[in-house]
């Protein structure tokens, strides 16, 4: 296909569409030399590149550029971006030769049908005749996918792009080739089907989709008498294994004489955890206790002599005492 045909009118754009689709279309089209001229009792039409203006004359002219670089996506979003400033529907045409040169036949059957809606009055018996031919042509290219879910309100994807949102009632055009069928509910597990598809025909789905559960697996191995508490509830001694919905959950692993472990646990969707502990001995009760009582009996005793001598009147003995006597008589007398 070449790029000087969007230089022709849109009708010579419409003559470029039949090229390749079918034999039968091309022998219904008249000769692409002859499409290109206007029908003799046509008023002459003036050209897109002259029409439009602003921005949309801007659009235009860039996605006519691309074309012919051979860049059909880029041309693509030009001609759609000149065609939302201007509502111009010749610029249809040109969608749907840049859409039939990346084989995206479904979208182009769309772009022909929203032309039909869009042009209206506009559109002679001829056009509408070209459409019609051209759509009969692109079915060879296009199968129509039937799809029933298990759950309505879920939506139908066709290699990534929304085609539809569960029942759909219509059957969904979609190219021939492999494609990536995925249909999607929150809440649910997503129905994913590679589907080979043929052209002319009809794919026909069930799509059974499954209530998601957010749970994994945790395993909690500890010594032979520990206790084992999950979320503050004590769930077993020595090991522990089970179900838990997935997120961040509280372990705590005890015993007596020993430092309590404690530590937060995520757990992912079907994922099986393993936690391993061994607790540490607790440090002996008394130990350091005992010296610092003994260091502060020491101070209290070395404090008591003083205040004691200072108490007793003159001439009395103080009483006898040592560290192991406690309480003292404090300031008492005779």
């Amino acid at each position: 296909m070449r790029g000087k045909h969007l230089g022709q009118g849109w009708r010579a754009v419409a003559a470029a569409l039949s090229v390749g689709l079918a034999a039968s279309v091309a022998q219904a089209q008249p000769a692409p030399a002859a499409s290109a001229q206007p029908a003799p009792a046509a008023p002459a039409e003036t050209p897109l590149s002259e029409s439009l203006t602003g921005m949309a004359k801007a659009e235009h002219g860039a996605g006519t550029a691309l074309f012919k670089e051979g860049d059909y996506a880029g041309a693509l979003a030009r001609f759609e971006r000149a065609h939302e400033l201007s509502r111009d529907h010749r610029l249809l045409w040109n969608v749907a030769l840049c859409q039939k040169n990346l084989r995206r036949y479904a979208k182009m059957l769309a772009t022909l049908r929203r032309m039909e809606v869009e042009a209206g009055a506009a559109l002679s018996a001829r056009d509408r005749q070209d459409i019609a031919d051209l759509i009969q042509a692109a079915g060879a290219y296009v199968s129509h996918l039937e799809i029933t879910a298990s759950e309505p309100g879920a939506t139908v994807f066709v290699d990534d792009e929304p085609v539809g949102t569960t029942p759909i009632e219509a059957p969904v055009p979609i190219d021939i080739g492999e494609r990536l069928i995925r249909v999607s509910k929150p809440g649910f597990v997503d129905f994913v089907r590679r589907q080979k598809v043929v052209g002319g025909g009809r794919v026909a789905l069930l799509a059974r989709l499954d209530r998601a559960v957010h749970r994994g697996r945790l395993a909690i191995v500890a010594g032979k008498d520990d206790l084992i508490a999950l979320d503050g509830k004590v769930v077993g001694k020595g090991r522990w294994e089970g179900s838990v919905p997935s997120g961040t959950h509280a372990l705590r692993v005890t015993a007596p004489g020993m430092t309590p472990h404690e530590v937060s646990i995520l757990v992912r969707d079907e994922e099986l955890r393993r936690i391993d502990v061994s607790l540490e001995r607790a440090p002996e009760r008394g130990g350091a206790s005992r010296w610092l009582w003994i260091g502060g009996g020491a101070a209290i005793f070395a404090g008591a002599l003083v205040a004691g001598a200072l108490l007793f009147e003159p001439g009395t003995p103080a009483e006898q005492g040592s560290l192991g006597t406690v309480p003292l008589g404090f300031g008492r007398r005779r």
